[in-house]
């Protein structure tokens, strides 16, 4: 498939979406009430710790405010990474709409893909809002980003767990329910990735444990490109890791999907649900 081929279906996923949120649109209220209540909280958070601001923090240059908001700011690329594929499927599914899709000469594992068109614009610009809003209104001090090395960094972060989150759509096109996995990964992808609070303040085991994860990586290459203004040549170790965790969960992705797609044509249960 061309390029224009994918973006002509890709858009056409995106406009599908987008009339369909747009049709309920208290959920766009929502979601940026939701942005405004966690900068507030993080904006009082970094009041509190104003005066004595924890070292681990001090070390990237900067106040707790602007560190946590470079975290927040891209965590949704995340959950929208693993979630989004499956709960697209499922949807699908429900809706009997997924076997009529999949009967059409467009690859599955394109549709899949453009399925996730619509989350993905809107978490970035939710990401986009977070950034602009925490430096214009807030006073984050994002004057020293390198843009080069923040793409390169969202790039990585998005393929590889787009990659773990298309494995969890095999995983769902299968069983017909969501998969748990996904959840499990996120939650302690949050809780030791370094999102809110850097690493460093974990103990020690648990900071072996956090630097094994794709998040970890991905935000500290993030927030060292945002803070500090780091190169893609000063983090080539962050981006290795990534690239390796992306190579893995794609081809983890692709050989799942094969096989499922096999055991469903057998079946003859691209229907059920």
């Amino acid at each position: 498939m061309t390029a224009r081929a994918f973006a002509i279906r890709a858009a056409a996923f995106l406009r599908r979406d987008f009339l369909f949120r747009w049709s309920y649109k208290f959920s766009f209220l929502y979601d940026i009430g939701a942005l405004f209540s966690s900068l507030i909280a993080l904006f009082f958070t970094d009041r509190m710790l104003a005066d004595a601001p924890p070292r681990s923090v001090a070390a990237y240059g900067t106040d707790y405010f602007t560190f946590a908001l470079v975290g927040i700011a891209f965590l949704d690329y995340m959950w929208v990474s693993m979630r989004s594929f499956a709960q697209q499927v499922r949807f699908a599914q429900f809706t009997g709409t997924l076997e009529a899709m999949l009967a059409t000469p467009t690859h599955p594992f394109t549709v899949i893909l453009c399925q996730a068109a619509w989350p993905y614009l809107w978490t970035t610009i939710r990401a986009a809002l977070y950034l602009v809003l925490g430096a214009c209104v807030f006073g984050a001090d994002l004057s020293n980003v390198n843009i080069a090395s923040a793409a390169l960094f969202l790039v990585l972060m998005v393929v590889t767990f787009a990659g773990i989150g298309l494995t969890s759509a095999a995983v769902t096109l299968y069983l017909k329910q969501s998969d748990p996995v996904t959840a499990l990964v996120g939650g302690v992808s949050f809780l030791f990735g370094g999102i809110v609070y850097p690493v460093e303040s974990l103990p020690g085991i648990l900071q072996d444990v956090a630097w094994t994860l794709p998040m970890t990586h991905a935000v500290e290459g993030l927030r060292r490109a945002f803070l500090s203004g780091a190169t893609p040549m000063d983090l080539w170790d962050h981006a290795v890791v990534l690239v390796a965790w992306a190579a893995v969960s794609f081809v983890l992705a692709f050989v799942a999907l094969r096989q499922v797609m096999k055991a469903l044509s057998r079946e003859g249960s691209f229907g059920a649900y």
